[in-house]
């Protein structure tokens, strides 16, 4: 441009006018272009403040909202789990009030069983205290009037005894006398010794022959005392053997009837244990009840021990014992089948608390991936996007690609946390 001064301002040539103009043209398209750039580069920087801000609305709305149906939701959980632990209790109550009365009912028929069992006992301990003392009274009369007439026997036999020795004595003096006639008149009375003799020989025969018709005599006579004592002794005791036997009778009968109420009382807790049976039944598996018992649950090896045991080691108390308990080996097959199975459940039920105590902590990381909180937004959260962009580093991915083949570009599918979560609340 020509200075402001002293020299005359010159008139401009067409040429220079041209490029003059050009100059002035460029100049102010250079500055349209430059209001333009600021114009986009304004209304870019306010659509991105104005993404953030609605962005930012909506993560607030969506906490906020979350807050309002996570309060909703723990109120209807702890209205559900209220009503469920006051069921729970009432159901509790009704089966502790069915087992105290069942407890008492068993405890009132054990009561009136030992009640009943004591006075039947204390009632033989009666009758054979009475039969006792009455056979004792029986057996000191008898031994009395035993007494009695053994010393009346010996009495009378010690009196036979004197007067045969005394008729014997006589005898021997008699004989003594005749051997001395006889040693003095051995020649003169041979002959009168001898008829003598024969005399005396019958004479001592006959009495002899009277003696012992005597000794039966006494002896029939004392028989026959004998038996009148023990006719009477059997008409004395007629009644009370009567009694004994009624007393005998009616004690069998109370002993039936005790025995039928024991096993009427055996029949009720039998129809008990059937009916506990059918219950169990309903909840038995098809397997359970196509085999109910299950093999031998012993090695080969502990089979062999048992059948290498001698039978001459068992002694007949073990072997009683072994009988007695033979009938419940099903029994215990089945309790034993049931207590592992018990085992097994109680061992499934801790995997699954320690699996739900796993899935707990992850719905934790999960929550807290879905929250906004500072101690979330400073960690890696796959479910927090701003401005369409994680914070999780981009994963590289290679495909293959064949020479002259245009791949497309690779697309990413993105789901909000407000979408996901209005589905999983």
């Amino acid at each position: 441009m020509p200075k402001k001064g002293k020299k005359a301002k010159t008139p401009l040539s067409d040429e220079e006018q041209l490029l003059l103009f050009q100059q002035k043209l460029l100049a102010e398209e250079e500055m349209a272009k430059k209001k333009e750039r600021l114009l986009s580069q304004f209304l870019k920087d306010k659509l991105a403040k104005e993404e953030h801000n609605s962005a930012l609305n909506l993560n607030k709305i969506n906490t906020q909202w979350r807050t309002v149906l996570r309060e909703v939701k723990t109120r209807e959980l702890h209205k559900d789990i209220e009503i469920l632990r006051q069921t729970f209790e009432r159901v509790v109550d009704c089966k502790d009030s069915v087992i105290k009365s069942l407890a008492k009912d068993l405890s009132e028929a054990e009561q009136q069983h030992a009640h009943a069992l004591c006075s039947h006992l204390h009632n033989i301990d009666q009758l054979l205290a009475l039969q006792r003392c009455r056979l004792s009274l029986l057996e000191e009369s008898y031994n009395m009037e035993l007494e009695a007439l053994t010393k009346e026997f010996e009495t009378e036999r010690k009196i036979i005894i004197d007067q045969h020795e005394k008729e014997i004595h006589y005898l021997q003096d008699v004989f003594m006398a005749m051997e001395q006639n006889y040693i003095d008149y051995e020649y003169e009375s041979k002959l009168e010794f001898q008829s003598t003799w024969d005399d005396l020989k019958n004479k001592n025969l006959e009495e002899k022959h009277f003696l012992r018709l005597q000794l039966e005599n006494t002896v029939e006579d004392l028989w026959r005392r004998f038996q009148d004592a023990l006719k009477s002794y059997t008409d004395a005791t007629e009644d009370q053997k009567v009694a004994f036997e009624t007393l005998k009778v009616k004690d069998e009968r109370s002993s039936k009837e005790i025995e039928a109420q024991m096993k009427k009382i055996q029949r009720l807790q039998g129809e008990k244990i059937l009916k506990l049976a059918e219950i169990c039944r309903k909840f038995e598996t098809e397997e359970e009840k196509v085999l109910p018992f299950y093999s031998s649950g012993l090695t080969p090896k502990e089979q062999r021990e048992i059948e290498e045991i001698k039978p001459e080691e068992l002694t007949e108390e073990l072997a009683k014992v072994i009988a007695n308990y033979t009938g419940m080996e099903n029994f215990w097959k089945r309790y034993n089948k049931v207590k592992l199975e018990q085992l097994s459940l109680q061992h499934r039920h801790a995997q699954l608390l320690e699996i739900n105590g796993k899935l707990r902590e992850m719905l934790k990381q999960y929550l807290d991936g879905i929250s906004v909180s500072d101690e979330v937004l400073s960690q890696l959260n796959p479910l927090f996007i701003v401005n369409h962009r994680s914070n999780l580093p981009e994963p590289s991915f290679t495909h293959p690609t064949q020479p002259g083949d245009n791949q497309p570009p690779t697309t990413y599918n993105i789901i909000e946390a407000a979408h996901v979560i209005s589905h999983i609340l």
